[in-house]
């Protein structure tokens, strides 16, 4: 068990943007003082739900599915120690030192390493030397998470001792890409302080057949009694089994060496956060605000921040805590809107959309030679923009019509509740808006109707006689 905040702070910061801090509202009513925060998995940021916390004598508190907690009645400005035991298969921790305020709550987040070696969490340990086994000292006790127990080997007598060390194999309930051993060098089964492990190699495979070194060195009194964190630096990745030779004890004279826990930390391999993203308005102006969303999920880690690339040009303009962002654009365009996704454990998802962004004042050069074109802009409630672009005089029509079973539905006594007729002044760009009528509208309260869809014909014809029409059914709401 850790004393130290060493293990559990060094990445707060970035839990604690991911969650949100406890609300100190929750101390208003509170007899006396409390403590508060989220327990989180430090490879993922995850919230643990049934992890315990514990301070001084107060019975334990579970945390929620989120991993919040709340520890309350305790004495406001005391200083005390917070301790903290996982779910199955997490290390244990405890914080030494924190002072609560005098008033409300004070808050610590906590995070905890899933103990891949565990055996409550899956694992499955063995050994060529459990010979001290009946002693209690086996090599399953450097995988119990406890210790006061511990696994005790002989020291090689032949004369390479090297070459068949003593040695444990762990093998892990998942593939996971490990990111650090620790280890509990400390002596066991009431042995000399210098039994303690001194030279070790830590080897990974992703197979239980072929293995390679990861880790290697010699460990020395410093390192007893206390968990000492061991960076591997290589083959890491895809690892399912994990090896333990110890090679020597610290004290050369000493007949065996002891080792109180082995611990391995990592995650399973990371999918990136996936999802989309959307404009909230049907239309975006220049110059105008434009509010755009994104919808991620993510699995196997938490999303902690939103990188947005306004203009297509593959470069981030702009983060945010919070899945929206709002912007401005000064000129008209069609524009490849990204926005990327970014977890806890550096995955990174993203999404895009073509987004475009019109000068309502803009005049549309005409198309030479060429029949008019028609436009739609999306339904907005009861209105329906529509553009025309002609290469010379040009008048257009509309007409709305109803199905008879609409028609009949709403009690409506005419099928065609829209016709509409307009004319350019010339070549170019032609701009109106069909809109529903009122009469309808009444006509839908009353039949308590939120959206009505109707059949729409529209056509425009230049002075050269060439025509376009278009036939579709829109719905109005």
């Amino acid at each position: 068990m850790s004393s130290s905040r060493s293990s559990v702070t060094a990445l707060v910061i970035a839990v604690a943007a991911a969650f949100g801090a406890a609300e100190p509202a929750h101390a208003a009513g509170l007899l006396g003082g409390g403590v508060s925060g989220y327990v989180s998995d430090a490879d993922t940021g995850l919230g643990l739900s049934g992890a315990t916390l514990a301070w001084g004598a107060l019975p334990p508190v579970a945390a929620e599915g989120s991993g919040r907690y709340l520890l309350t009645g305790l004495q406001p400005g005391e200083t005390g120690t917070l301790t903290v035991a996982g779910p199955t298969g997490y290390e244990k921790t405890q914080i030494d030192g924190i002072t609560l305020p005098t008033t409300g709550l004070g808050t610590q987040n906590v995070l905890l390493h899933r103990d891949w070696a565990a055996s409550a969490g899956g694992a499955q340990s063995s050994s060529n030397d459990d010979g001290a086994a009946a002693a209690g000292c086996a090599s399953s006790a450097a995988t119990d998470n406890d210790r006061a127990t511990g696994w005790s080997a002989t020291v090689a007598t032949h004369p390479d001792p090297q070459a068949d060390p003593a040695q444990i194999t762990i093998a892990l309930p998942q593939t996971i890409d490990v990111r650090q051993f620790v280890i509990d060098p400390s002596a066991s089964c009431a042995h000399d302080a210098g039994a303690a492990l001194g030279a070790y190699r830590l080897q990974t495979s992703p197979d239980g057949i072929t293995y390679n070194t990861a880790a290697e060195g010699t460990l020395d009194a410093s390192a007893r009694n206390r968990n000492t964190a061991i960076a591997p630096g290589a083959n890491t990745a895809q690892i399912r089994f994990v090896r333990l030779q110890a090679l020597a004890p610290q004290d050369a004279a000493q007949p065996t060496i002891d080792l109180r826990e082995l611990q391995v930390f990592g995650a399973g391999p990371n999918t990136p956060p996936a999802g989309t993203v959307a404009v909230d308005a049907p239309r975006s102006f220049i110059k105008g605000v434009v509010r755009l969303r994104a919808a991620f999920t993510d699995a196997d880690s938490t999303i902690t921040r939103y990188l947005w690339d306004f203009d297509g040009d593959g470069r981030w303009d702009q983060a945010t805590s919070g899945p929206s962002v709002a912007h401005v654009w000064t000129a008209a365009g069609t524009y490849h809107v990204a926005v990327g996704a970014r977890d806890f454990r550096g995955g990174l998802g993203t999404a895009a959309l073509d987004l475009r962004i019109i000068d309502p004042k803009a005049l549309v050069e005409p198309v030479i030679q060429r029949k008019p074109l028609i436009t739609f802009d999306p339904v907005d409630g009861i209105d329906l923009p529509v553009r025309i672009a002609c290469s010379s005089k040009c008048t257009f029509t509309a007409s709305l019509v109803l199905s008879k079973a609409t028609a009949k539905s709403i009690k409506s006594k005419k099928r065609t509740v829209l016709a509409l007729r307009k004319t350019t002044e010339g070549p170019g760009l032609g701009s109106w808006t069909i809109t529903l009528p009122s009469k309808t509208i009444k006509l839908l309260r009353k039949a308590h109707r939120k959206s009505v869809k109707a059949r729409l014909t529209a056509s425009a014809v230049d002075q050269q006689k060439r025509r376009s029409t278009v036939h579709r059914w829109v719905t109005f709401r």
